[in-house]
């Protein structure tokens, strides 16, 4: 028996949960893990919540959603009407839950992302003397204001999407209800390279950033004061203490809509800093404000993340699943290797309590003798181990279905197993059969279920609170097992609802009596009826 559920103590509590009260009635080895989607959600959260300047972030992230979307009906309706005016698009803005998937973070932080010119002219709208809004929203609106002009905040922001959109991927690999846990390891282990490879080099983000946007140069001096100067070919070290000036959105040339991202601090401390820099642009960097410079942070938090993935993902945690990678099984060039192969299946049978009877030392001398040995019994011994059944299987895969062993190698572990399995000319030997079946059903999260929650709530709302449960159930099946709705064809439904059902037209609620000429015209309304969809 296989559960997979989510850390809550309902679920994986000792004495009262769900697991603990399952173990009893498992007649076999008993395969309890926690959702590979939770267990990410937590990596991240607990990655994130040691740094004060990512609490910062998602306040003001929150703090937006809440100035126009929470009670704020006037100041949405201003949002509104300043991307009417401005000619773009108008995005409802989003909040950060801790709860929830990665997607939800990374949808959030790419509206603010695409809304950025329309949330900085608006507030500097609703700050001025002259908007008509109470002090209240007006200094909140100064506040927000002056945070998103933080050339420091935005930093963060773009690099925080580009490691967010990494592990989105992976969410939602998770997330997929056919998953299965072969090749998980080697995915997992591709995501933390991906992960390192963001501590030197920019993500794509930050680099369309720098392309995009011009910072101010130091040219030289003159009386003792820096000449500056704004540039393009901005550098990772330009957002450590140079002002940027940006474009509004993607392929705008109009000079007069861009905005300025600062440098925090004061204009004295601004001069400052920018005394500490020569020509070339290097020298100290004053730490100011809130948000960190880029370069300071970047590798702790990368660090982060690796700590808490390898915490909730031990290494080789997933690599006995490995030996059913289609990628990584022989082929027609290395046939001579699959019985040393086929032995890397003992720890994964081993696990679900399918281990051989005999030992694996026994089934290599029962192999390596074959030839002193009757051909007919080095096979029967061979079958009664499932190691030598595996073997047997991926011979026969290679060398009497070489089409679409191939074919269907690159198509992922599903795909392929489930083909063969589905084949009748493979010949399947029960014990390894069991085993890969099992392998493909254990589910790797419980996304499907909470999905299912999900639809009912969508279903059964509050004014529907009357439907009887056998209704809900077919509504249920329907929306999550069903075809989508363009396959659908509802002609024949509709034309035998017509004909047994009452009519809205009949006096008094009965059914009305069909006419002779009713009858002879049966068939041209079932065709016409039919040719309507």
């Amino acid at each position: 028996m296989g559960v997979t559920t989510d850390g809550a103590s309902v679920m994986t509590g000792s004495r009262v949960g769900l697991i603990s009260q399952l173990r009893p009635w498992a007649s076999k080895q008993f395969f309890q893990h926690h959702c590979a989607a939770h267990k990410l959600e937590l990596s991240i959260y607990h990655a994130f919540e040691i740094f004060p300047f990512m609490q910062h972030l998602d306040k003001n992230i929150n703090s937006l959603h809440k100035f126009y979307m929470s009670h704020a009906v006037k100041r949405k309706a201003s949002l509104a009407q300043t991307s009417k005016a401005l000619n773009l698009v108008f995005y409802e803005l989003k909040r950060i839950y801790r709860i929830r998937w990665v997607a939800s973070e990374v949808s959030a932080l790419d509206v603010i992302r695409k809304s950025y010119y329309l949330l900085l002219t608006n507030l500097e709208n609703i700050k001025s003397p002259s908007s008509g809004f109470d002090d209240e929203s007006k200094a909140t609106a100064s506040g927000l204001l002056k945070t998103l002009q933080n050339v420091r905040y935005y930093s963060l922001h773009l690099f925080l999407m580009d490691i967010l959109k990494l592990l989105e991927f992976e969410s939602l690999q998770f997330q997929r209800a056919k998953g299965t846990f072969i090749g998980l390891q080697e995915r997992h282990t591709n995501l933390i390279h991906s992960l390192e490879t963001l501590k030197m080099n920019n993500g794509p983000r930050i680099v369309d950033f720098l392309a995009s946007c011009k910072c101010r140069r130091v040219l030289g001096t003159a009386d003792g004061y820096p000449q500056l100067e704004y540039h393009s070919g901005c550098h990772t070290r330009d957002l450590s203490y140079s002002n940027f000036a940006c474009p509004s959105g993607p392929g705008s040339s109009d000079p007069t809509e861009r905005f300025e991202l600062k440098q925090p601090g004061s204009a004295a401390d601004r001069s400052l800093r920018n005394r500490l820099f020569d020509a070339s642009g290097r020298g100290s960097v004053v730490d100011m404000g809130a948000y960190p410079a880029l370069d300071e942070i970047r590798s702790r938090i990368i660090d982060s993340i690796i700590d808490q993935l390898r915490n909730y993902f031990p290494e080789d945690d997933y690599s006995i699943f490995n030996v059913l990678n289609p990628v990584l099984l022989p082929n027609a060039e290395t046939l001579h290797t699959v019985f040393k192969y086929s032995s890397r299946i003992i720890p994964l049978a081993r696990r679900f309590g399918m281990e051989d009877d005999s030992s694996e030392s026994e089934t290599e001398d029962h192999l390596s003798d074959s030839d002193s040995r009757d051909a007919d019994a080095s096979e029967r011994a061979t079958e009664r181990t499932i190691s030598g059944q595996f073997g047997l299987l991926l011979k026969s895969l290679i060398t009497s279905h070489s089409v679409d062993f191939c074919a269907y190698k690159g198509k992922g572990p599903v795909k392929f197993w489930s083909h063969f399995l589905e084949t009748r000319t493979v010949e399947w030997l029960p014990r390894i059969k069991n085993l890969i079946m099992v392998v493909l059903t254990l589910p790797k999260s419980s996304a499907e279920a909470e999905r299912g929650f999900s639809i009912y709530k969508h279903i059964a709302y509050d004014r529907r609170t009357r439907l009887a449960p056998k209704t809900l159930e077919h509504l249920l099946r329907i929306r999550i097992n069903g075809p989508p709705l363009m396959k659908f064809k509802p002609d024949i439904y509709v034309n035998d609802w017509l004909k047994k059902h009452w009519r809205s037209d009949a006096p008094g609620g009965q059914r009305q009596k069909e006419s002779n000429v009713d009858k002879e015209n049966k068939d041209s309304d079932s065709d016409l009826l039919s040719g309507l969809f």
